[in-house]
């Protein structure tokens, strides 16, 4: 398969896995909403009342959820291409991925992305209480709160733009952390490779401070960082959509990772 033809595949496969962590996140963020115990609130103190109900951890699930559903998918996927590339027995590679994957993914969250977590909290609350304040100012009962918030959150539309940017977000970082999993336990010394999503939206100067058009083909082990240009230096990244990447190296970014096994000067694979 060739870049070109790799990229077209890609991005059909993000369009699903869009899909997917959308409904993984509105599913997630209404049942946040219409747990909040609202009889045990007053006009007083929503602020705190808020912060105390809408716990982090409540978020992580939901995080975890969309990296676990999507990851399984994309790590198979990525698997059942490294077996046909190294002529290996295909129940090895999944088998053990989907253990391995499994076992580590909430560390790797707690580790990697609970910042992102912690911004994605942030500005539901604020959401969520500016919502109510609204309804304070204009002299609404406790109960009358509770009616218009449970009407709100479960109207179509409900927080989908927000929705919508996490979900291309988390969908570019879940897809490619678990790629890369699935090649730690190929059995076989691999490089990554960059595939930029070519288009008018693809980040580069003057528009963007990254660049990942230059990014496009570019080759490191696939223990290595890559290095994305930003205004004169970089910054590193595993995999696009990494959570070490700053906002704007990583938000609705839509490039992906392809893992290719190593070979020597004469096209054979090397081994471990």
């Amino acid at each position: 398969m060739n870049e070109s033809q790799y990229r077209k595949r890609w991005l059909r496969q993000h369009s699903k896995y869009e899909k997917i962590a959308y409904k993984e996140l509105i599913k997630g963020f209404r049942g946040l909403a219409n747990s909040i115990p609202f009889a045990f609130m007053t006009t007083d103190n929503y602020d705190e009342f808020l912060e105390t109900n809408l716990q982090q951890e409540q978020f992580v699930n939901i995080y975890y959820n969309i990296y676990r559903e999507i990851g399984i998918i994309q790590g198979t996927r990525t698997g059942k291409v490294i077996n046909k590339d190294i002529k290996k027995v295909k129940e090895f590679v999944l088998n053990t991925f989907l253990t391995e994957f499994e076992t580590n993914l909430i560390k790797w969250l707690f580790d990697n992305a609970i910042y992102r977590v912690s911004d994605v909290r942030r500005t539901f609350l604020e959401y969520i209480r500016k919502e109510i304040g609204v309804m304070v100012s204009n002299n609404l009962t406790i109960s009358e709160i509770s009616t218009e918030i449970t009407k709100k959150v479960n109207q179509r539309n409900f927080y989908r733009w927000q929705s919508l940017r996490i979900a291309r977000t988390e969908t570019t970082a879940a897809a490619n952390y678990s790629a890369l999993q699935s090649g730690r336990i190929a059995g076989v010394p691999l490089d990554k490779v960059w595939i930029s999503a070519i288009d008018s939206r693809t980040r580069r100067p003057p528009k963007s401070e990254f660049n990942h058009l230059v990014m496009n083909g570019v080759k490191v082990d696939q223990d290595e960082d890559f290095e994305v240009p930003f205004n004169g230096g970089f910054q590193k990244m595993a995999f696009p959509g990494d959570p070490r990447g700053s906002a704007g190296n990583v938000i609705n970014c839509r490039c992906t990772v392809a893992l290719v096994p190593k070979r020597d000067k004469d096209g054979r694979l090397i081994r471990e």
